[in-house]
């Protein structure tokens, strides 16, 4: 088994940040609030999103062969969305 063909993003570095979190939450990990939502539909909500990313790295590498520019086009996305995430936080 050869790991040379696995190539690193800044998506599956986020992808795994998110499964850990998914992990973090389902062991009890994280206090839950009661205002807040319960664990079981933060965990959805972000396999949801994991799903999603995973896509959307496949679509990336699918058209962007360079990986200087697949790292340049995947970092300028997820700070995108970092930044609509706090845009619709605040309204």
């Amino acid at each position: 088994m050869s790991f040379s063909n696995i190539r690193i993003t800044p998506l599956t570095i986020v992808l795994s940040l998110c499964i850990f979190y998914i992990g973090y939450i389902l062991l009890g990990a994280e206090a839950s609030n009661s205002v807040e939502m319960s664990a079981s539909i933060k965990a959805l909500y972000t396999f949801i999103l994991v799903i999603t990313l995973f896509v959307t790295d496949v679509i990336f590498r699918r058209f962007v062969y360079s990986m200087k520019w697949l790292w340049l086009i995947q970092s300028t996305f997820i700070i995108l969305i970092i930044v609509l995430i706090l845009i619709f936080q605040q309204i």
